[in-house]
């Protein structure tokens, strides 16, 4: 099934998922972060703790027609997951409705790629599923999380990866800017050093009292790429041995 094809029963199976709902159901929650290369790399070893930041997603039992998947790089252990049961006193069953998919890989990359090379755990959540409606609850929704949810013919909570570049920061400026929302001085949709040092050069002379500037990668998270640059060594703006040390930065 393709992705728009998937999608189609979003709505209705959202609305399953909604307390007082009398409808068995079931949500695969996917903490899969498909965030860039370096940025995962930084984080190699603490991957299962983020994905388990996402276990707040067992609250959704208190619905008590949904059945929980939670696909994790590595099982979060006993004690935690009863903590997070014992706030749901009186919810019945909620034990038994909840289910964790482990896949045991622990290389940097989302789990949801991981998840892709076990057609066993693809299979596995499908019977899970057993021919009731069905969600996947991502962290978000990339190439990968998309692939899932095609994979496993089950929509997913977010948007099409096709329009992750709606959420770079070069489109945020823009998009408070065209609603009259202020921004700080700067430039956006930079593809090059030499862009980047035209920019900080045109910045410097609008300012020219400018001390440091920050630059920022497009699409990351968490600060990956994030760089102040120390103009207070600078000759004038616009000079070539400004121009040249900007360079060397």
């Amino acid at each position: 099934m393709g992705f728009e094809e998937v999608q189609a029963s979003l709505a209705a199976v959202q609305a399953a998922n909604r307390p007082g709902s009398t409808q068995p159901h079931l949500v695969v929650v996917l903490p899969s972060f498909s965030v860039g290369e370096s940025l995962l790399s930084h984080y190699a070893d603490r991957i299962p703790a983020l994905e388990h930041r996402f276990l707040v997603a067992i609250l959704m039992l208190r619905i008590t027609t949904a059945r929980l998947a939670i696909v994790v790089t590595q099982h979060p252990g006993q004690e935690v997951v009863d903590y997070y049961l014992d706030l749901l006193p009186g919810v019945p069953d909620a034990r038994d409705r909840l289910e964790f998919i482990v896949v045991e890989d622990t290389s940097a990359r989302p789990v949801a790629a991981k998840l892709l090379e076990r057609p066993d755990l693809i299979a596995r959540i499908r019977n899970l599923g057993d021919g009731l409606p069905a969600v996947v609850e991502p962290w978000n929704v990339a190439g990968p999380e998309a692939a899932v949810a095609e994979r496993l013919g089950m929509p997913i909570n977010g948007t099409p990866p096709d329009v992750w570049p709606v959420a770079f920061k070069s489109a945020g400026r823009r998009l408070m800017a065209s609603a009259g929302v202020p921004v700080p001085a700067g430039f956006e949709h930079l593809h090059s050093a030499d862009e980047a040092v035209s920019a900080i050069e045109r910045l410097r002379s609008e300012r020219p009292g400018m001390r440091a500037v920050v630059l920022k990668h497009d699409d990351s998270g968490a600060g990956d790429g994030n760089a102040v640059i120390d103009l207070s060594d600078l000759e004038a703006p616009g000079s070539r041995l400004a121009r040249a040390r900007l360079r060397s930065r």
